[in-house]
């Protein structure tokens, strides 16, 4: 999905933003602009389903998955 930044006005497709790594919490709901760095909000359309990915990529869910394969 076609993204713009606010601050910037590049266009970019979602996937080649980059991570959010902003320490606030926001649990993979924004992307970095790759031309300026910003954060910026998904569309709610794609929101949840890159929270569900973030969730799943944790230290904490891939010890749990890690020691639930090892039982």
């Amino acid at each position: 999905m076609q993204l713009t930044c606010d601050v910037c006005g590049c266009e970019f497709d979602h996937r080649r933003a980059g991570k959010c790594d902003c320490g606030y919490g926001c649990g993979g709901g924004t992307v970095k602009c790759p031309q300026c760095g910003i954060h910026v909000d998904l569309p709610p359309e794609i929101r949840d389903k890159a929270k569900k990915a973030f969730d799943n990529n944790t230290l904490y869910a891939r010890l749990e998955r890690e020691f639930n394969l090892d039982e």
